[in-house]
């Protein structure tokens, strides 16, 4: 800038130190804090007329961000009306969330009050967006995603899925082709291309053509087109998706899932990618819907959980060109504005995330996130939270976000869900596939009881007390892994005296 200002110092630089979210693509807040200092002769004009949102949004965005001390104080106003109050609103899980958006969407275009593309769903992570896919994909409501991938369609799911549909059914070919080298096995495009020609020439599937690679040949019986190498890689890989099916037989379906992973090192192969915790999260995500069908015999919860996915992820009918609901990242969500904003997952561990809960620089900056979110609204705003969640594969008790409590109370209007009927939710016509309910064998605990967790490890039962339809219980873990809220029904646990 000191070469662009030249001798005249003729130069003006236009910046929010509130909406400064890109330090993990390496933007420094301290380029516009520090400017007055590296540039002490800067006339400052602050810009706090706001053309956008009602006064209720900018006072609710205000209040939030004030708790920051890395910022220069504004005081935000508009000519616009003062507007509807903030809406606060607890549902029971992730499922329930994304059923409440959809379905108070449509309330509002069925009341005239907004159009399906006046409104956008916004979410801290992208493996958010996969309960909100399922509920739009249900309802038929058309959507979009803004620079990103529905959910069913992302590389690493449908890896996983692949693996999946392969046990169930050895002969699909296409499923086989696509993670016949993921993670990579040297077994490259033309090995694969050999492998189906040799397949087609014996009148038999690729899966039938990999069993017999590995088998001892009779003379003049046709060998395989493959040096030895190949053939090397081409049996492990048979003999691995053998081991899969038999074991597929006598484990539930998220056990299932865990062996895929581990046996074929899936989560070592995308940790190592650029974009890899990214992209495990959305594994995560996939595993919390299998989990949910735990309580089905080993075959069906397979069988059951590939039937879903089928449904969920076929999207033909909805059609992007026609007015369209909007969901996007809050990263992405800078320089968007729409009249009706929804923010969900606005829990501790999400929005802020779990990695700032620690890191003081990291807080001020999931707050700037929450900023830029709430104020992309013109009318209407909606901050979502879940009672329980799936998160990182387990099933927790959330924690509504700290930021909910700088809100002052004259700003919000509140509504809890999972305390009403559940027809009261979901329309009359809606149909959703539910997972089985827990067996009836759930072990009684009580404070002071030892039990153990299948992630957590050993650990002391603190207190237990009803929930809706369930318990929670708070134990506290060994190891270093601390103090975890857990619905009894959901977490597995283990008494052991």
């Amino acid at each position: 800038m000191k070469q662009l200002g030249g001798e005249r110092h003729n130069i003006c630089v236009v910046g929010d130190p509130d909406q400064s979210i890109y330090s993990w693509r390496f933007a420094d807040l301290r380029n516009i804090l520090s400017f007055e200092k590296d540039y002490p002769e800067a006339k400052v004009v602050l810009l706090e007329q706001n053309y956008r949102s009602t006064q209720l949004i900018l006072e609710t965005a205000s209040a939030i961000i004030s708790a920051n001390q890395q910022r220069k104080p504004k005081k935000l106003w508009t000519d616009n009306e003062p507007g509807e109050m903030i809406n606060i609103v607890e549902t029971y899980t992730e499922q329930e969330e994304a059923q409440f958006v959809v379905s108070e969407i449509e309330r509002l275009v069925e009341g005239g009050k907004a159009k399906l593309g006046d409104c956008a769903v916004m979410y801290r992570t992208n493996a958010q967006s996969r309960a909100l896919e399922e509920a739009f994909i249900r309802y038929g409501t058309p959507y979009k995603l803004i620079a990103g991938t529905r959910f069913y369609e992302r590389r690493e799911v449908k890896d996983i899925i692949a693996y999946l549909r392969v046990i169930q059914n050895p002969q699909d070919s296409v499923s086989l082709l696509r993670i016949i080298n993921v993670p990579g096995r040297g077994i490259g495009q033309q090995s694969q291309s050999q492998l189906s020609s040799w397949a087609k020439s014996l009148g038999i599937s690729q899966y039938e053509a990999l069993k017999r690679i590995a088998e001892p040949k009779e003379d003049g019986e046709q060998r395989p087109p493959f040096n030895s190498r190949i053939v090397k890689a081409l049996a492990a890989f048979g003999e691995l998706m053998e081991e899969l099916i038999s074991r597929s037989q006598d484990i539930s379906l998220v056990d299932l899932f865990d062996l895929v992973l581990k046996r074929t090192g899936y989560k070592e192969y995308l940790l190592g990618e650029k974009d890899g915790e990214e992209r495990w999260e959305n594994i995560l995500e996939l595993r919390a819907v299998a989990k949910d069908y735990r309580y089905l015999k080993p075959d069906e919860g397979l069988t059951a959980f590939l039937e879903g996915v089928t449904l969920v992820s076929n999207v033909d009918g909805l059609d992007e060109t026609v007015d369209t609901v909007t969901l996007v990242t809050l990263h992405q969500a800078k320089g968007l504005e729409f009249p009706v904003v929804f923010i969900v997952g606005v829990e501790d561990g999400i929005l802020p995330h779990f990695k700032s809960l620690a890191d003081p620089a990291q807080m001020e900056e999931e707050r700037r996130l929450c900023y830029v979110g709430i104020t992309r609204a013109k009318q209407r705003v909606y901050l979502v939270y879940a009672f329980r969640r799936s998160l990182m594969g387990s099933h927790m008790v959330s924690t509504p976000s700290r930021f909910l409590k700088d809100i002052p109370q004259h700003l919000i209007t509140k509504g809890d869900l999972w305390q009403r009927e559940e027809s009261q939710v979901m329309p009359s016509s809606y149909s959703w596939n539910k997972a089985p309910a827990p067996p009836a064998d759930i072990p009684e605990l009580k404070p002071g009881d030892h039990v153990r967790h299948a992630q957590f490890g050993d650990g002391v039962v603190v207190n237990c007390k009803p929930v809706r339809d369930d318990k929670e219980v708070l134990v506290a873990f060994t190891g270093g892994m601390g103090v975890k809220k857990l619905l009894l029904s959901f977490a597995n646990l283990e008494k052991t005296k």
